[in-house]
């Protein structure tokens, strides 16, 4: 699985809008010498969420060099409003830099299935895939075939005009289920994995996982 394009992000946390705002602001303003520009890279993605702002790196040092400006610009008092996380690509989620990055193929497995169980247990919470298997076929004769035949065999499935889409509780499953359905599906089809949606299982809200009977071995 791949990481983001930035790996660092910077989370200040302020009073309220009007304080994000004016930091954001600010930042947009900022003018630097060359020498002071060029350790920061080519870009620091900034984002606003309410009384939060996001700002964004490509390396540890250049995030920590945006945390010295802005605790410089905000004063000592913010110290404890700003934390450093790092993008955690096994697991797919951000993590407070101190964290450990994985170093063996061991730990990297161990990060990734806890990755899926998450994903696993937010699905059963949620009542929806995580996960989806996009179908795209190329008519819509075919598309009402392929779908009664995985309904047939008890895959709850969305179908639009030209396209399915069969939920999965998280992406291994949704890869393995998308490697069985190119296999079966009319020459030409086309078939994605994506992060879902709530479309798949709206299909059967009392048994959202009767995708998984049809997998087989």
């Amino acid at each position: 699985m791949a990481a983001v394009a930035d790996d660092w992000r910077l989370i200040v946390a302020l009073d309220d809008d009007e304080s994000s705002r004016e930091l954001v602001e600010w930042l947009g303003e900022v003018r630097l010498e060359a020498g002071e520009r060029r350790p920061l890279g080519e870009r620091v993605i900034v984002s606003r969420d309410g009384p939060r702002v996001f700002l964004y790196a490509d390396t540890e040092d250049r995030a920590r060099r945006v945390e010295s400006m802005v605790l410089a610009k905000l004063g000592h008092p913010a110290a404890g409003r700003v934390e450093l996380a790092r993008w955690h690509p096994a697991e797919q989620r951000w993590e407070d830099a101190s964290m450990p990055m994985p170093q063996t193929d061991e730990e990297w497995e161990a990060e990734h299935d806890r990755l899926q169980e998450r994903e696993e247990d937010e699905s059963l919470a949620a009542g929806y895939g995580q996960w989806e298997v996009r179908v795209e076929l190329s008519s819509h004769d075919e598309t009402v075939v392929f779908a009664e035949r995985l309904e047939g065999e008890g895959i709850p499935v969305v179908r639009r005009y030209t396209y399915l889409l069969v939920g999965a509780v998280n992406e291994d499953e949704a890869r393995e289920l998308a490697e069985r359905l190119e296999a079966e599906a009319p020459e030409g089809a086309r078939v994605e994995v994506e992060p879902g949606g709530q479309m798949v299982w709206e299909v059967a809200p009392q048994n959202p996982f009767a995708v998984f009977g049809g997998l087989g071995t």
